[in-house]
């Protein structure tokens, strides 16, 4: 799996959109996130792991704790992430169960979770998703599971690497 761009809105410390741009590694396969404590770096692997199967990458919060706390109640909380599997192009996106604010009335109302799985192979514009893979979270996760070859748990063995 080589991925190509992860978008995060409202997850984890970060309020607004954050977009982190894996197509400018170009060809390398091996890369590094570093950076100072607090930086976001855990955050990122977060989202990855969310995305592929809906689950952060520590397994010590779930979806619903990663929505931003510095967030404004109008804004949900959702993580899309274009990933290639050698000449197919996938992008996933999940949104986890959140409080959001009422489109009619005041008060929230809670957003159950979503998920959507698209193959992009061959598209050029970056705004079209794609053909529906799958389009529920169960079956979206089930779908990666197979794309990819391994699970959640063989992905944080194998993927993300542990500290300590």
């Amino acid at each position: 799996m080589r991925p190509l761009a992860l978008t995060m809105t409202a997850f984890g410390p970060f309020a607004g959109t954050e977009r982190v741009d894996f197509g400018r590694l170009g060809e390398h396969t091996l890369f590094l996130i570093h950076g100072p404590t607090g930086s976001g770096k855990t955050t990122i692997l977060d989202a990855l792991c969310f995305a592929l199967f809906g689950r952060t990458s520590g397994a010590e919060r779930d979806g619903r704790q990663m929505r931003s706390d510095y967030v404004e109640p109008s804004v949900a909380t959702e993580v899309t992430f274009d990933f290639a599997l050698g000449a197919e192009v996938y992008r996933v996106r999940r949104v986890p169960e959140q409080e959001v604010l009422k489109k009619r009335g005041s008060g929230t109302t809670r957003m159950t979770p979503a998920a959507t799985l698209w193959r992009r192979t061959g598209l050029t514009d970056k705004a079209a998703e794609g053909t529906v893979v799958a389009s529920d979270w169960r079956r979206v996760t089930e779908a990666l599971e197979g794309l990819l070859g391994f699970k959640y748990e063989q992905f944080r063995q194998v993927v993300v690497l542990p500290q300590g």
